[in-house]
């Protein structure tokens, strides 16, 4: 399906997939090439997304991104393709720390991140915009017809554009603004977890959450397939659970990845467990509530867990106040 997607609709793609690992991106067209910029807690990075599988891309095109890259100080980079890399220019991209990403390791970013509906979104040409913070932020771009560079590029630091995808966290950016942290809870096992309550400066709806955690080693769902989930080595499970009302009089789209969670200073989005849900999708009117359960993995040494709201209900202009409610039943 990604060689479905048109080719004046990849840079958008590109710039979705990145989105929902977090990354606030802006689509740049310089000099009839595409690039995505990308900025999360500091960071920096740039794509150039090269459309088409036919023809490998060279070691001189790469070189010529290393340069950009060199010439305006941008310490993470990416090539990402439908396509195939030559062998110049893997070995380019290894001397000089620039992630390479052809056509079968998007397909496996999709596969492990369960994001066929984005594919095919974007194969059918509807992609309106990219799954990010409106604030994105630009670079100034002039591309050169040659970059000159010497022979050997000194290897960079591992960076972390590609890496970070392929996790298994989704990191989110949080809307400004804390109010408060919404209640404290001590987890068996040791965790804090807190809830962080946000309101945009232009907040026109509002969202009120009673929530309340528990840590678990496994879940059993009812899920009809009998199976145990278990996190990965290292971590442990939180199992949030959530009563949110709609506090104002429009009605509000309500999704799981509205919510994330803050630990060991990475930011986590919702575990998706096969054939198990405890978070669809839904409208809520003014006055409507609803109750929901998320599940997080993360690190079982952690000290400190904070719920946090993504830039999704900050573009919507969504107030959320969390209030934590010992009396809520915790349970899949």
């Amino acid at each position: 399906m990604i060689r479905h997607i048109p080719e004046s609709e990849f840079p958008e793609f590109v710039a979705a997939l990145w989105g929902k690992q977090g990354w606030q991106t802006t689509v740049t067209e310089k000099s009839g090439k595409s690039f995505v910029a990308l900025q999360r807690d500091g960071a920096e990075g740039l794509i150039w997304t090269k459309p088409g599988t036919g023809n490998a891309v060279s070691g001189q095109e790469l070189q010529q991104f290393v340069g950009i890259c060199k010439k305006f100080g941008v310490n993470e980079g990416a090539v990402v393709t439908p396509g195939t890399f030559s062998e110049d220019a893997e070995k380019l991209g290894s001397q000089a720390g620039v992630q390479l990403v052809d056509g079968e390791k998007l397909r496996t970013i999709v596969e492990a991140r369960e994001l066929h509906d984005l594919v095919e979104r974007f194969a059918d040409g509807g992609g309106d915009e990219p799954d990010s913070d409106e604030d994105g932020f630009s670079l100034p771009i002039s591309i050169p017809e040659s970059v000159p560079l010497p022979d050997e590029v000194p290897r960079k630091a591992v960076t972390v554009v590609f890496v970070a995808i392929l996790a298994i966290v989704a990191a989110t950016v949080v809307a400004p603004m804390i109010l408060g942290t919404g209640g404290t809870v001590q987890t068996n096992g040791g965790w804090n977890v807190t809830a962080n309550s946000t309101a945009p400066t232009d907040a026109t709806g509002a969202l009120d959450v009673r929530w309340n955690a528990k840590r678990v080693s496994k879940l059993n769902p009812e899920s009809g397939d009998d199976g145990v989930y278990k996190p990965d080595d290292g971590e442990e499970f939180l199992l949030v659970s959530m009563n949110v009302t709609n506090a104002g009089s429009d009605s509000l789209g309500l999704r799981p990845q509205a919510f994330a969670l803050r630990s060991n200073g990475t930011l986590h989005g919702h575990q998706p467990l096969k054939n198990a849900t405890g978070f669809q999708p839904s409208v809520l009117d003014g006055g409507e509530s609803t109750s929901v359960w998320l599940v997080f993995s993360i690190d079982a040494d952690a000290p400190n867990a904070t719920i946090v709201t993504t830039g999704r209900l900050r573009r919507d202009h969504v107030r959320t106040e969390f209030s934590h409610d010992e009396t809520l039943t915790v349970e899949t």
